[in-house]
């Protein structure tokens, strides 16, 4: 027999209402102003909520979901942008949000429960809303990851506080259909200024300017082929290229600067994959360059290991490098004794800067 929730004692109602999963939170509220109160009430925070902008049925659909961790998120709700609303079997609902909207509901093949809400209104208006209404009901008030699809074309979406940005294809096949251009990439870091995260993973269609703003952002990680000016002109902290067309003479150039300290003053971290053919030639690298070889007689002159802390969840998982091995040479900064620890392979390089040593 159903039982009315709202007409629980106060503390037992709060209570179910913390037992709810994200999206039966957010349905919940949207019922009454009664039910809406009662969330409110409830206090639930979130650890952190991220935005993606995709298609479904050849519409956009901004969906609003909370992370969890590093790789997982737990769904919260989907908006789907439409020409005309459908109202045969389906429900209205008009609660705190002041419009028409429909709400579709079905069961995935494993069982769980999914909602989408369908909207005629102008979608920079409708994300705005959803956007503060999602802040209202879980008191949030931290910054966002957004996940753009590049199959969705217009105006970036109209949210704020964007932290953390993830440019994917949205294709399922090997074969990259999605690009976007250095006017593109000055738009959104121009409609999201000083995010500390951008992962990219469309082709990156003509050159960068040197004084870009892709380049200034924190941690950068790109999963397409790029050329060398990517690790020439970071001024960031961390950067991850996947697959870079850079030689020994350009490996060289970037170790030499650091050295001399006339760049990089911020980089932790670069890993790089180089595009095939191409080979990393690490003995005339490390004959090139001044280094110190891995002494196994006197581990405690390095850390035992290095955990990058860049936070890209697509491309990067957090990494644990171990620094006490042979393959690894370390290299000092000749105006300051700044140490840091180069490991290559033939196609794979790691420099790392550890802000502090013991």
């Amino acid at each position: 027999m159903p039982v009315n929730l709202l007409e629980m004692p106060y503390l037992v109602s709060v209570m179910v209402v913390t037992e709810l999963d994200y999206q039966e939170i957010f349905l919940f509220s949207l019922c009454s102003r009664r039910s809406l109160s009662l969330v409110k009430k409830a206090r639930i925070q979130v650890p952190k909520l991220a935005f993606r902008y995709d298609k479904c049925d050849r519409q956009e659909e901004f969906v609003i979901g909370v992370k969890t961790n590093m790789h997982e998120w737990s769904y919260v709700t989907s908006v789907k942008h439409v020409p005309e609303l459908d109202w045969e079997g389906v429900m209205n609902v008009k609660a705190e949000l002041e419009y028409e909207s429909i709400i579709k509901s079905w069961h995935k093949k494993d069982g769980s429960f999914r909602h989408q809400i369908e909207r005629t209104d102008k979608p920079m208006t409708v994300q705005k809303e959803y956007q503060d209404y999602i802040n209202s009901i879980f008191h949030y008030s931290g910054s966002y990851k957004l996940i753009l699809s590049m199959k969705c074309k217009g105006q970036l979406p109209n949210i704020t506080n964007v932290e953390y940005i993830e440019i994917e294809d949205g294709t399922i096949d090997e074969q990259r259909n999605g690009t976007i251009d250095a006017q593109f990439l000055s738009n959104l870091l121009t409609t999201y200024p000083d995010p500390h995260t951008l992962s990219v993973d469309v082709d990156i269609v003509g050159e960068l300017p040197k004084d870009s703003l892709f380049f200034q952002v924190q941690n950068v990680a790109v999963g397409s082929l790029c050329g060398p000016e990517y690790i020439h002109n970071f001024l960031g902290r961390h950067l991850r290229l996947d697959s870079v067309t850079v030689t020994d003479q350009g490996i060289i150039q970037f170790l030499e600067k650091w050295i001399s300290n006339k760049a990089y003053h911020n980089l932790e971290t670069l890993v790089i994959f180089v595009d095939h053919p191409l080979i990393i030639n690490a003995d005339l690298i490390r004959q090139t360059i001044e280094c110190e070889e891995y002494n196994s007689e006197e581990p405690e002159k390095r850390p035992e290991h290095f955990v990058i802390d860049a936070p890209f969840d697509y491309l990067m998982p957090i990494e644990r490098y171990s620094l006490r091995k042979d393959n690894v040479v370390e290299i000092k900064r000749a105006t300051d004794g700044k140490r840091a620890f180069l490991r290559i392979y033939p196609t794979y390089l790691q420099f790392i800067v550890p802000q502090k040593l013991p």
